[in-house]
């Protein structure tokens, strides 16, 4: 018996089947509250707060990793803007009211945020043109 042999541990099939009925019963115990019920989150103030950084890094991310054309970028600070300003109202006076606008505010920023990229006009997208590097004894 070499050394390999002795670090091979013997599996039954049982662990493997239990695991896997578990997972399959947990699956459709979810899809059966799902469906029968559907999905709704209680707003809140912090699930408020929650959604709209979540919705910002997702905007940051956005803009750092795709080329959106300024008309798409203006609409994601605007969007942005206006669920900042409706979370400051929903802070200053606190009701069922402020509270739905600001959801409905975050709501629409992440919609600008998943709004699909139209592609840059060749104006746009051209490459970025960077000044000239300084020359020594150069004063600006």
């Amino acid at each position: 018996m070499g050394y390999a042999s002795c670090m091979k541990r013997s599996r039954s099939s049982f662990p493997v089947f239990f695991r896997s009925a578990l997972g399959v019963l947990a699956i459709f115990g979810l899809a059966g509250c799902q469906s029968s019920h559907g999905l709704k989150v209680q707003e809140t103030p912090r699930t408020l707060l929650y959604s709209y950084v979540i919705a910002n890094g997702m905007a940051r991310g956005r803009m750092m990793t795709e080329d959106l054309p300024p008309a798409q970028v203006f609409n994601i600070v605007t969007t942005d803007k206006n669920a900042l300003v409706a979370i400051l109202a929903f802070r200053d006076k606190p009701t069922r009211s402020t509270l739905r606008q600001a959801g409905q505010k975050v709501e629409d920023f992440i919609g600008a945020i998943e709004q699909p990229a139209q592609p840059l006009s060749p104006a746009v997208s051209g490459p970025i043109l960077l000044p000239p590097p300084l020359t020594p004894g150069f004063i600006h």
